[in-house]
């Protein structure tokens, strides 16, 4: 497979947290940057959580490997793994499924690593976000160091080809909720109240709960 790009940022990312399986122990988080995400499950979970990161930036898996981690694997999804016969309960793509020239592939190898009953959760950025379609609108397609047109985003989803993405690599799509607008800012907030009118088109990002469409974490044949 080819490799993806590096997730070069340290995020927090609590939004994502409640997406987690509550019966969740074993994590495996793909892209973990400097372990951000990894500090929120352990502040919520304890010490108890078992925490595998895979980071392919060694100064970062560095700094991940001090914020908790049992262990911080440098490389790439899914080839990192392909000698380690440890199962997870739970794993986490955070904003790293665009980073990747085949995410497709790297969902589907993502069954192979889930124990019975596993969920794979994954925030993916939405090119229907709003702001982007205005600027659009406008002839402008701008790529920038962050956001949904982050220069080193390589593919685009919308919410309906996240699930497609999920569901053609053999899984049950349990949940699809956006997360991030731009509604909770200062200079929008007084316009919240109309939100409902941008449907869809609000959120930033969608984060997806998907299992096993065969209840197990075994490839499909």
């Amino acid at each position: 497979m080819q490799p993806q790009q590096s997730v070069y940022e340290e995020k927090l990312r609590p939004e994502v947290y409640p997406f987690l399986p509550a019966d969740a122990v074993r994590y495996l988080d793909v892209g973990c940057g400097s372990g951000g995400f990894g500090r929120t499950v352990i502040a919520h979970n304890g010490p108890g959580a078992r925490l595998v990161g895979i980071e392919p930036v060694p100064e970062a898996a560095a700094r991940a490997r001090l914020a908790g981690y049992e262990r911080v694997l440098e490389g790439f999804f899914p080839d990192v793994l392909d000698s380690d016969p440890e199962s997870f309960d739970c794993i986490v793509f955070n904003d790293v499924l665009e980073h990747m020239v085949d995410p497709w592939s790297a969902v589907a190898a993502s069954r192979r690593f889930l124990a019975p009953g596993g969920a794979v959760v994954a925030s993916i950025p939405s090119i229907r976000y709003l702001p982007v379609l205005y600027r659009l609108l406008k002839g402008r397609w701008d790529y920038e160091d962050c956001g949904t047109l982050d220069r080193t985003h390589l593919r685009f989803f919308t919410k309906a080809t996240m699930v497609e993405m999920f569901e053609e690599a053999g899984f049950l799509v349990e949940r699809v909720q956006g997360v991030n607008n731009d509604w909770d800012f200062p200079r929008w907030r007084r316009l919240k109240r109309f939100a409902f009118l941008t449907g869809d088109f609000q959120w930033l990002q969608f984060v997806l709960v998907c299992r096993p469409a065969g209840g197990s974490g075994e490839s499909a044949e």
